[in-house]
């Protein structure tokens, strides 16, 4: 494959096992400061929360409705092609019982 032979292959060890690198302590980054207001933070007045929550009600109803629309078409097509097979299974043995009752003329 390649001009290399001294490149190891998935069945060979390449050089001493190294020990793998621990977690001895946790750094957390530094939380902004929220009680600095700038132009970019400031308090929301109750009229834009309700907005806001307005609009998050919205967006989440609507993927909440599109994922449920999805499930319900498939299990639609899954009943579909069900009573299909259920009727084509049937379908002998009811025209057979309709043609025993069909009485000469």
């Amino acid at each position: 494959m390649t001009d290399q032979p001294d490149l190891p292959v998935l069945t060979e060890i390449s050089g001493e096992p190294q020990e793998l690198p621990l977690l001895t302590s946790v750094v957390t980054p530094p939380l902004p400061d929220f009680s600095a207001t700038g132009t970019h933070m400031r308090p929301l007045n109750p009229a834009e929360v309700d907005q806001l929550l307005r609009h998050l009600e919205s967006h989440l109803e609507s993927a909440f409705s599109q994922k449920l629309n999805q499930q319900l078409e498939q299990l639609q097509k899954l009943a579909v092609e069900l009573a299909i097979s259920e009727l084509k299974a049937e379908l002998p043995r009811l025209l057979i019982d309709a043609l025993k009752d069909v009485k000469p003329v």
